[in-house]
């Protein structure tokens, strides 16, 4: 059973900060080198003073490894933020609510709205969210440190609903106090309201109870909160029920809406071995279909997947030489033949390992350390091009109902499977794990 509650919530004061774009941050591990520098200079209030070090040179893949090599100090560092803001009153709390969140976003060509509520949800070793990604215990280990230092949920995890979207849509239809509207610097809109209406949050409570939760977004954070709520339990003894550490921050919306985008995460690798593409050929040609392709660019690659109508189409590129990969049908690589059938046809399962475990040796520590994960396509291939790296692998996109379906059989796919977009910002909801009795 899901249990949603309303919570106070703590949020920028506007009566000292005018303009919030200015102070919001993408997810900790979604921040760029480049954006880590220019959001510390953005705002000497930005959220991203609470959720990464300073900018230096030695910065970490904070998506994968932890950040306490930068500076041992940061996590307190954060606190004294924090502590700073709530004194000075630029941070204040809310009343006890939940919040209803609209982004209107561009993409590829026309606009999507994406509507979702955040509430705060009791976590649950065996219910509540279902994950769909293995997570890396580096950054773990991190986030659990600065929840240690903080007290305080400062992102949020995203969360996919099942459930009638008209029912949902339903929840979402409701006049109540607007508390933040606002673009950023990428056109987005953001639209931030109260719910403090008891029949309404006693209805869209209810209506979580039959609803099953799947993490989009967060899973270590998700992991995160439910290892400080372990150590939590373990001090105190308490019922976390009824302790605000024994829930987390979430944002939830239906798995069903036509504005909810999936977007993958290519890989890139910076050494491979001597005439790997040729290794790759040779060794895959009895299990996939190689259809070389004429130094692609991103476009092309995803029109070329688009039509493949394959969600397990990977682009190969190298700097001479790409061509896109599809397993035939009817035969099954003895690579992927112990793979759980929910995910062994998957992008992620086949490039992990059958290409590069099976075809090109690489152990799944070695593959792990080499790997470094992009967003965007076109930077990928560029960074092979340009001779930085030796290969990038181009995935397509997995649809959100397969997602879904994935994490409610229990199976979990590689890390960095998904990229749903665009991510919810941190900054605009925080919540305290020190306030007892309150959720």
């Amino acid at each position: 059973m899901v249990t949603i509650s309303p919570f106070p919530g703590i949020r920028y004061n506007l009566e000292q900060i005018d303009n919030l774009s200015t102070v919001i941050s993408p997810p900790y591990d979604k921040v760029s080198k480049t954006e880590r520098k220019l959001l510390w200079e953005c705002s000497d209030f930005n959220v991203i003073r609470l959720i990464l070090p300073p900018p230096s040179e030695n910065e970490t893949d904070v998506a994968t490894q932890s950040t306490e090599n930068e500076s041992g100090e940061w996590y307190a560092q954060s606190m004294n933020y924090l502590q700073q803001w709530k004194n000075t009153g630029i941070l204040r709390q809310d009343p006890n609510c939940l919040y209803l969140y609209q982004q209107r976003f561009p993409f590829e060509g026309r606009m999507y709205t994406r509507k979702g509520f955040f509430g705060a949800l009791l976590l649950d070793e065996h219910e509540g969210a279902f994950a769909h990604e293995h997570t890396f215990e580096g950054p773990k280990a991190d986030r659990l440190r600065l929840t240690r230092a903080t007290k305080m949920n400062l992102s949020p995890i995203f969360l996919l609903g099942d459930g009638d979207l008209n029912t949902w849509e339903q929840l979402f239809d409701f006049g109540d106090t607007q508390l933040a509207r606002f673009h950023d610097t990428e056109k987005q809109e953001h639209i931030l309201i109260a719910v403090t209406d008891k029949d309404k949050i006693r209805e869209i409570t209810q209506f979580f109870t039959h609803r099953k939760l799947v993490i989009a977004d967060g899973h270590h954070r998700y992991e995160t909160a439910l290892n400080y709520r372990r150590e939590m339990m373990e001090q105190s003894g308490k019922n976390p029920a009824e302790e605000a550490w024994g829930w987390v921050l979430a944002y939830m919306t239906p798995v069903e809406s036509p504005d909810l985008l999936v977007l993958p995460t290519h890989r890139v690798i910076e050494t491979m071995p001597d005439r790997w593409f040729e290794q790759l050929r040779k060794e895959a040609s009895s299990f996939c279909d190689i259809i070389p392709m004429n130094q692609p660019d991103s476009i092309a690659i995803h029109r070329t997947i688009a039509q493949s109508n394959n969600q397990n189409a990977i682009a190969v590129v190298s700097a001479k030489e790409s061509a896109l990969y599809t397993l035939k049908t009817g035969i099954t690589a003895p690579a992927l033949a112990d793979i759980p059938q929910p995910i062994r046809d998957l992008n992620v399962s086949i490039l992990h390992r059958f290409i590069l475990s099976s075809c090109l040796g690489m152990s799944a520590e070695e593959s792990a350390n080499k790997i470094r994960y992009v967003r965007e396509a076109n930077e990928a291939i560029a960074m092979v091009r340009e001779g930085h790296f030796q290969a990038a692998f181009i995935l397509g996109k997995i649809s959100p109902q397969t997602v879904f379906e994935v994490s409610l059989s229990g199976v979990r796919m590689p890390q960095k499977s998904t990229d749903f977009y665009p991510k919810i910002p941190t900054g605009l909801v925080l919540r305290s794990l020190a306030e007892n009795g309150t959720k």
